[in-house]
């Protein structure tokens, strides 16, 4: 299940980072989500990763 919360955050995080640089003066808040979401969508995915052994 934790692995599964992982997907949106990476999924969003991608999203946010391909939309920055067409964001005009909000590139820099699009680029600061992005990343939080990205780091936030691995740390999901690490914690998951000991339910599979």
């Amino acid at each position: 299940m934790i692995g599964l919360a992982s997907l949106p955050c990476l999924g969003l995080g991608i999203a946010l980072a391909a939309l920055a640089p067409r964001a005009g003066l909000r590139m820099q808040a699009f680029e600061t989500g992005s990343g939080l979401l990205l780091v936030s969508g691995l740390a999901l995915l690490g914690a998951g990763l000991p339910l599979f052994r």
